[in-house]
This record gives C-alpha cells, sequence and structure tokens, in this order.
C-alpha cells in the first residue's frame, strides 16, 4: 500500500510550544503508522510577505526568489497536510498568515487562468490543530475561517471533525499537562496516515 505523503506546518513563532508539540506528536503517531511526513516551521522559512504585485495573474507563479518556491509544489503534492497554530487576537500569528497570503499566485492560476492546480483526481485533505488560552466558546471561530476558505481555494477537504481545538493552553508546556492531548494528538496521526479509499 502507499505511504501516504504528509505536510506538516507549524504556524507557531515559539519553538516547542505547545501546538508544535501537538503537532510532533501527530507526526510520531503518523510515522509509526506508516505515513511519510515533512514538517516545515513558518518561522524557520526565509520568505517574504505577498507584495500584491500582480504578476502572478499572468503566470500563475510567484515572482519571489525565496523557500516557498520550492515548498508550495511539495504542499499541494501531499495527500494531507496538518497546520498547526496557537490563537493571536482570535486567529493565527501574522507569520502563518504571511505563508498564507503567497499562495496566492496559485488563486491566480485557478481563478484568474483556469487552470488545474494539479496533474491529479486524488482527494487532498487538510486538519488543524490549534490552541488558545480563554475560555471563550467563539475562540477558534476565526482562524476556522480562514482555514476552511485557504482549503477550499486549494482545493483539500477540510476535516473539521477529525481536528484538535484546545482551550486555557497558554503558558509554555501547558499541553504535557493536558490529560488526554498526547492520544489524542495520537489518534489524529493514526486517521492523517489512513490512505483514503476514494
Amino acid at each position: 500500500m502507499e505511504k501516504q505523503k504528509i505536510i506538516a506546518i507549524s504556524g507557531s513563532p515559539r519553538k516547542n510550544g505547545n501546538t508544535e508539540t501537538l503537532l510532533d506528536w501527530t507526526i510520531e503517531s503518523a510515522v509509526a503508522t506508516g505515513a511519510d511526513v515533512k514538517k516545515y516551521n513558518v518561522c524557520s522559512i526565509r520568505f517574504s510577505p505577498c507584495k500584491e504585485c500582480g504578476a502572478c495573474s499572468k503566470t500563475g507563479e510567484c515572482i519571489q526568489d525565496d523557500d516557498l518556491r520550492a515548498i508550495l509544489p511539495e504542499f499541494m503534492a501531499a495527500d494531507k497536510v496538518i497546520i498547526a497554530t496557537p490563537v493571536f487576537f482570535m486567529n493565527m500569528p501574522a507569520q502563518l498568515k504571511a505563508f498564507i497570503d503567497r499562495f496566492q499566485c496559485l488563486w491566480a492560476k485557478k481563478v484568474q487562468l483556469g487552470q488545474p492546480l494539479r496533474g491529479d483526481s486524488k482527494r487532498h485533505t487538510g486538519y488543524l490543530i490549534a490552541a488558545g488560552g480563554t475560555k471563550g466558546q467563539s475562540l477558534f471561530n476565526g482562524l476556522n475561517q480562514t482555514i476552511k476558505c485557504f482549503y477550499q481555494i486549494m482545493d483539500i477537504e477540510f476535516d473539521e471533525a477529525s481536528s484538535l481545538y484546545y482551550w486555557r493552553i497558554d503558558e509554555n508546556g501547558a499541553i504535557a499537562r493536558r490529560d488526554g492531548a498526547r492520544e489524542e494528538a495520537a489518534k489524529l496521526g493514526e486517521i492523517i496516515a489512513a490512505t483514503d479509499m476514494l
């Protein structure tokens, strides 16, 4: 059986923080289940934000020559995508938003130029791991809307039901003290590593 190719994106500015810990637990489980996982931390990637120069409207490609030139095709080729992020003011950190904004070139390719984003007809599925410090029920609403929109534009099916959300996780290391968190991340890793039959 062919291994699932997974791209894991850590959007936290705090290295080895709560969301990256959750992501690492998920990756560990996915690899143990047989998946091929490649992880990136957006704060370790050399890239600039979208300049809205309009060049991609003509070519479907970004003219900026940085690390994203190689990462974007890897992201789009993945069978599964995991994005892990803390919540900053009801949404994602600026570094992760800047990363997502650089997919503007693929929006242009799809919407303005009418070209397919991929050369296959396989299902591509995306997941979210998120943690925030407050207890408000609306904590993840803004983040979820952004992720849903992003995945939809990239022709990635968002598995919101399997995604992980944690309230009242703030100080560094708090997730390690949350009962069941590691087991939930491991379960997600197993789900992600499973081969889609459709």
